[in-house]
């Protein structure tokens, strides 16, 4: 398929069909121009709605979903990026509307080419005053960023959302070290370079002579998972050791269980739950893939019962994903505030019961990939109101050297804007005894 049709079709499923942008590109065997301009254009869709409704005097929810997706594309091309010119932008979306909206190829060229003809003031839209048009955010989800870190915060964390992460991986120590890793990814055609805070982290760089991620053999042989520097912090937050019971709900797909796994030399007995049976079965690739020493199973961590204790639960709950949002430009369509009050609910049933997994003396670390106060800092200081039997663990001590001061005890937030990383919420807990 020609690659503006490809990324046509895969936007169109995707904002107009729900489908997830990795999934489609994965099965599309997607070039590099085709992935940046999907993730580009998702990325982008209130501001490229917003240029459309300025240009075209019309709201973009009135027009044939066909229709706002070329336009949405085209304006992406035309506003962000830098390769391709305006000319070509404006010709390529007429040639799509042809195929799928014949009779709207006027108003696409019409409207198109009133974008190019805007000019570079024009076309900057950082300094609007609309959060759409900005930060590419609904509003909702804007007032929930600025209601977490103030006026202030808020512009810089929402503007280092608009780009993804570097791509974060986790040298897995129980097959070899960084520096061999290192060797061998460089061999295989990656650019390399350290990571921001995590000694056992590198940044892994595709290129043009480079297989694909999944395709290299130092990836096949188990050497390495791709995870963010952030979500390798929680596993060395939590402390697993040799002899330690372990639990690792909502685990899939088993990077913080097979980090674990490393961490305790794989002499921890590992129980990894999701309530997905196929994503349960993605942990068990990971861990085999890892050489990994872990049991899996299939259970809702909300209700999941076990009379024997865990000296340690990881709890990394579900959440609203916005601290991910530069890497999975989907959640700016999908996550509403609604949503967000019915995955707070979630999280804090989920809380509620693993604790009791938990004996005394024991830990309990609840982290997320969102940067919301409420799934984050409100969730955890309410679970320690209502749960008398636990008490925050502090765990500056164990922290990489840049990161030593967490602020709030047994807390920890990365952001984007200041710490090279997603962004996540950690915190440590530890029950009572007696």
């Amino acid at each position: 398929m020609e690659d503006r049709e490809l990324i046509y079709s895969i936007l169109y499923d995707c904002c107009e069909n729900k489908a997830f942008s990795n999934l489609s590109l994965g099965a599309s065997g997607a070039d590099d121009f085709v992935r940046a301009a999907v993730y580009g254009t998702l990325t982008y869709v209130y501001s490229e709605d917003y240029v459309i409704s300025k240009v075209s005097g019309r709201d973009p929810a009135s027009l044939d979903p066909k229709v706002r997706t070329i336009l949405r594309f085209g304006i992406w091309q035309i506003i962000y990026s830098d390769k391709v010119p305006d000319y070509a932008a404006v010709n390529t979306s007429v040639d799509l509307a042809s195929r799928h909206a014949p009779r709207a190829k006027g108003l696409v060229n019409a409207v198109l080419r009133k974008a190019s003809a805007l000019t570079p003031e024009e076309r900057d839209l950082s300094s609007s005053k609309s959060v759409e048009a900005a930060y590419s955010l609904k509003p909702e989800i804007y007032g929930i960023i600025k209601k977490s870190y103030g006026s202030g915060r808020a512009p810089d964390i929402a503007r280092a959302l608009l780009s993804p992460s570097p791509m974060a991986i986790r040298v897995n120590t129980l097959k070899t070290s960084v520096s061999e890793l290192e060797a061998q990814l460089v061999s295989e055609g990656f650019e390399v370079s350290k990571a921001s805070f995590m000694d056992n982290a590198l940044i892994l760089k595709p290129t043009s002579a480079s297989p694909s991620i999944e395709k290299s053999k130092a990836f096949t042989e188990g050497k390495f998972m791709v995870q963010g520097e952030a979500a390798q912090l929680a596993s060395v937050v939590a402390q697993p050791k040799p002899g330690m019971r372990i639990l690792d709900c909502c685990a899939a797909p088993g990077g913080k269980s097979t980090h674990m796994a490393a961490l305790a030399e794989n002499k921890a007995d590992i129980l990894a739950l999701d309530i997905n049976s196929s994503r349960t079965e993605l942990i068990k690739e990971n861990a085999a893939r890892m050489g990994a020493s872990i049991r899996t199973g299939v259970a809702d961590s909300s209700s999941y019962n076990e009379e024997d204790g865990f000296d340690l639960v990881l709890c990394d709950a579900p959440c609203s994903g916005l601290g991910i949002m530069g890497g999975k430009p989907d959640i700016r369509l999908t996550i509403t505030y609604d949503r967000i009050v019915e995955i707070t609910a979630k999280q804090k049933q989920i809380l509620d019961n693993v604790s009791k997994l938990v004996k005394p003396g024991g830990v309990l670390v609840y982290s997320t990939c969102t940067i919301n106060r409420g799934e984050n800092e409100d969730q955890v200081l309410s679970f320690l109101d209502s749960h008398g039997d636990y008490e925050p663990d502090n765990f500056d001590n164990i922290l990489p050297d840049r990161l030593q001061s967490s602020g709030v005890k047994g807390m920890l937030t990365l952001l984007p804007d200041t710490d090279g990383c997603e962004g996540f919420f950690i915190s440590r807990m530890r029950r009572k005894n007696g």
